[in-house]
């Protein structure tokens, strides 16, 4: 939605397999400049839920760039081992990206669902990386005085 709507960059294709995709996924926080990711570790490994049909994130080579230059690129699809390689790719997302933001850090979109990995009753392995988003946005919301 964020991208249809211009919000940000890219566009969301239908996954690589063509085919939809319910699995937990092992993801790597790539900046912490965010009001999202404030509270995570550069590099920090959450395990997170996705669920999709449509879940490809594209964008050209130029574009990427700028979304590495600009600390852009939030969250990665990575490997056991930390590593973004194609079998960690739940998608066909080109460079693993999970999820961006906005220039400002601002806006964030992904498609992993971290509001199912918010409750270690929701996860597998008992685990509740994702609630580190939710913790993150109350952070900079409590410091805004809202």
């Amino acid at each position: 939605m964020l991208v249809e709507a211009g919000i940000l960059p890219g566009a969301v294709l239908r996954n690589s397999g063509l085919r939809f995709v319910c699995a937990w996924t092992r993801l790597r926080v790539e900046t912490t400049r965010t009001p999202f990711t404030n509270l995570a570790q550069k590099g920090q490994t959450l395990s997170v839920p996705i669920a999709h049909n449509e879940g490809r994130y594209y964008l050209d080579s130029n574009e990427i760039h700028e979304l590495e230059k600009n600390e852009q690129i939030v969250i990665k699809y990575v490997n056991e081992e930390n590593e973004p390689t194609e079998d960690a790719n739940p998608n066909g997302s080109i460079d693993n990206i999970a999820g961006i933001c906005n220039e400002k850090g601002n806006v964030m979109g992904l498609m992993p669902h971290p509001e199912r990995a918010s409750l270690r009753a929701l996860s597998p392995d008992g685990q509740d990386d994702g609630r580190i988003i939710f913790d993150s946005m109350m952070k900079t919301l409590n410091a805004a005085g809202a």
